[in-house]
Order: C-alpha cells, then sequence, then structure tokens
C-alpha cells in the first residue's frame, strides 16, 4: 500500500467496537429472563438464518428512509426468524418482540483494546478519520458512550443516509466529507461483501480485518488480524 493515504475511515461494529454482552450470550439472557427456553443443538443454525437478513442490499437498490420503527421492524423480524429456529416451544416466536426489547435493556459496547491508540497515531500523522456503517440511527450516540466520538471528523450512519455499504453512495459521501480523492483513502472493516468489495467498487483502498481468521483465503484486499497493522499496511510500499 502506497504512502500517501490522507484519510482513514472505518466501519464500526466489530471493527471499532463490539457488543458487551456479546450477542449469543445477551439472546439467552434475554430468552431466560422472559422463561423462553432454547434448544442450543439450533441455536448456531438459527443465528446463520437469521443473520441471512443482515447480506448486503444490492447497489441498485433505492435509498431508504430511516425511522425507529423500521428499525424496530428489522429486528423484531430478525428475533422471530432466530427464534422460530432455535425455541423449543415454536409458539415462542410470536414473542419476537419481547425478546428484542429485552435485548436493548440489557446491550452495552466495548471498545477494542488497539483502537484508541491506533487512532491517536493517524491523528499525529494528519490523517482524516471518519466512521462508515451500517448502524441503526444511535451510532453518534453509542460513540459518545463510550468516549470515542471525538475521535473521529464525521461519523456516517446508514439509517440517516438512506444508502447502506456496499452502495457506493455512503463511501462517495465519506469522500466529500473527507474532502480526499478516493485514490487517496482507506476503507477497513469486518465484512468482505459491505466494507472491502464496497469501498474497492466506489473506487477506494480496502483492508479486512478478520479478527477471528475466517477469511484465511481472502485476497481482494490486504487482510489484518489486529488493527494495530493498519499503521504498517501505510507504511508499506
Amino acid at each position: 500500500m502506497a504512502q500517501d493515504v490522507r484519510a482513514v475511515f472505518f466501519d464500526a461494529g466489530y471493527t471499532l467496537l463490539c457488543m458487551e454482552p456479546d450477542q449469543k450470550t445477551n439472546f439467552l439472557q434475554a430468552c431466560t429472563d422472559l422463561g423462553i427456553d432454547i434448544d442450543q443443538n439450533r441455536l448456531a443454525g438459527g443465528i446463520a438464518r437469521a443473520n441471512v437478513l443482515l447480506g448486503p442490499r444490492h447497489p441498485e437498490a433505492a435509498a431508504q428512509r430511516f425511522s425507529i420503527e423500521l428499525v424496530d421492524q428489522f429486528w423484531i423480524e430478525y428475533n422471530r426468524v432466530l427464534l422460530s429456529a432455535c425455541a423449543v416451544d415454536p409458539a415462542d416466536a410470536a414473542r419476537a418482540e419481547a425478546v428484542y426489547r429485552r435485548f436493548l435493556e440489557r446491550l452495552g459496547w466495548r471498545v477494542y483494546d488497539e483502537v484508541r491508540p491506533l487512532l491517536l497515531a493517524l491523528r499525529a500523522r494528519g490523517i482524516m478519520l471518519g466512521v462508515i456503517s451500517n448502524w441503526t440511527g444511535d451510532l453518534e450516540e453509542v460513540l459518545r458512550s463510550v468516549q470515542l466520538r471525538d475521535a473521529f471528523d464525521f461519523v456516517l450512519d446508514s439509517a440517516h443516509l438512506g444508502f447502506e455499504k456496499p452502495h457506493p453512495q455512503i463511501f462517495h459521501e465519506a469522500l466529500r466529507r473527507a474532502g480526499s480523492a478516493a485514490q487517496h483513502a482507506l476503507h477497513v472493516g469486518d465484512s468482505p461483501e459491505h466494507d472491502v468489495e464496497g469501498a474497492l467498487a466506489a473506487g477506494l483502498r480496502a483492508a479486512l480485518l478478520d479478527r477471528d481468521e475466517r477469511f484465511a483465503d481472502f485476497d481482494r484486499a490486504p487482510r489484518l488480524t489486529n488493527l494495530k497493522q493498519v499503521l504498517a499496511l501505510l507504511d508499506s510500499a
């Protein structure tokens, strides 16, 4: 990677910060709180089935107007699909909204240990910093709650823009706010489809963050296992 990168953009979830407790633990505890029995042998399959709903929208899809109601509808449906796959009593799928609300009550966020030192190092180099995330409308508030918002020049929450990664419009908006040409910007995220393919299609450079080494054969962009490796990537010839 050449050393002329002037702006670095990051995904948020599972790149800068992660759920605490983790999604599986929180879901199970929410179900326990509500007296819903879960078949552990079917849980992984249920999560995989529900995660299909998180797949990237077609780049040509029309913009979607943000509303809390639409966000709630999406996650209620997510939990309905999950419960229908792993609840011992199939009728408990009808309690998806209660599980979703209880999940939100318990949800917290933790910043990965290497994030703050990396951001300070990038800022010391004069690099513009931004966040590009498929979030649900409250990303600014979440980043403030973990004392991370002030580290960035701007934050793009897809819910407010109406475009999700990998749609090029969200990357173009990031470039506009950063005042950077695409070839001088790097986007880092944990999704091959949303982050890497989206950034490359918009003309940016990209790196895949693969903390759990799930994509060992990925070769469309540099693959990192820790965000500390961003500095070495920027320094490489």
